[in-house]
């Protein structure tokens, strides 16, 4: 019978005993946040045109290596095709991004983005400028650098390929080669900031 009281009793102390090993940790997505500087260089008809504005993209990192990230852009230039008329692009893009490097401080990717863009600005016609705007598929292909400054903070700097339409002077969409430029302050969400 001891022996019997003195098993319970080892029995009931194991108990607590197992409620003290460490919980595993657990894991989930990097998201951040980023809101900064915009440049375009569109390429309206007949002369490209510079514009700037603001760029905002939110990221989630499923991976260390891969994520997904969604871009809005607004970028505006005054006096284009030596008018007094105005351009505007509104971008909207997500897609897929890729971590080339991620080395202490430093994180290298690629991006390959679609949705739309909606460029407004004026065209020459036969009498004078024709104002309107198109809001047609755009992609933007390129990547860049971010230099981390803190564990929730980030500078990232990126160039990249945009392809979208606008109109020509004979009113047909016609596809463009842009170049943009973006420089962003990032911001990590939560406890899994890097």
């Amino acid at each position: 019978m001891n022996c019997f009281a003195l098993l319970v009793c080892f029995l009931l102390a194991a108990i607590p005993a197992v409620g003290q090993t460490p919980k595993t940790a657990g894991s989930g997505p990097v998201v951040s946040a980023s809101l900064g500087y915009s440049y375009l260089n569109l390429g309206l008809q007949p002369s490209r045109a510079s514009l700037n504005g603001l760029d905002a993209a939110f990221t989630t990192d499923f991976h260390r290596r891969f994520g997904v990230t969604l871009d809005l852009g607004y970028v505006r230039g005054s006096d284009v095709n030596g008018g007094t008329r105005h351009a505007d692009v509104l971008s909207y893009l997500a897609g897929p991004v890729a971590y080339i490097t991620r080395n202490k401080g430093l994180t290298t990717y690629i991006h390959i983005l679609g949705g739309g863009a909606r460029i407004t600005g004026a065209v020459p016609g036969p009498h004078g400028f024709i104002r309107g705007y198109v809001n047609q598929p755009a992609l933007a292909v390129g990547g860049g650098l971010e230099f981390q400054i803190s564990r929730s903070f980030a500078v990232r700097s990126g160039a990249d390929y945009l392809r979208a339409s606008y109109l020509t002077p004979s009113s047909f969409f016609h596809p463009q080669n842009d170049f943009r430029a973006v420089t962003n302050l990032v911001y990590y969400f939560g406890s899994n900031r890097r």
